[in-house]
């Protein structure tokens, strides 16, 4: 039976989601062991990433990327992944950090290669997984920063 709920988020304000939507995360989120069920959520029209969103708690929000938009022989050994199923049914996201370049003004933006969300997209459920490849932990997406001279570095 599909109920709905309204929950509120940190970047969407107020929304309705179905039961459906809900992903459920048997492993939990490294440092976040409470916050088990999260609903994806756009960025904004034409952007690669999304918004994992805790439905318990309205600050917790993760940005997140399918890391095969930018790094398309990215793979996962199955053995590195327990209770998910057949590998064809996987959705796979990285956790994204964003921040300011330090003493520049622009941003930084890394994306969590090692230890990826993965989820099995016809039970929705699945959890952060530590990957047996060397793969960083902060692959660099995007740097934005200028010198104090104000020109690229």
């Amino acid at each position: 039976m599909m109920t709905k709920d309204t929950i509120q988020t940190r970047f969407h304000g107020e929304i309705t989601i179905s039961s459906r939507d809900i992903l459920i995360l048997d492993q939990e989120i490294l440092g976040f062991p409470k916050h088990r069920q999260f609903v994806l959520l756009p960025h904004h029209q034409d952007s690669p990433f999304l918004y994992l969103q805790s439905v318990s708690d309205p600050e917790l929000a993760f940005i997140v990327i399918d890391p095969l938009t930018f790094k398309p022989d990215y793979r996962i050994p199955q053995d590195d992944v327990t209770g998910l199923g057949n590998s064809e049914f996987w959705a796979i996201l990285c956790i994204c950090t964003v921040g300011r370049v330090r003493g520049k003004d622009g941003l930084y933006a890394t994306a969590n290669l090692r230890s990826p969300l993965v989820i099995n997209r016809q039970t929705r459920r699945g959890g952060q997984f530590v990957l047996s490849l060397p793969y960083s932990f902060e692959y660099p997406l995007i740097v934005e920063a200028q010198n104090d001279a104000g020109t690229e570095p």
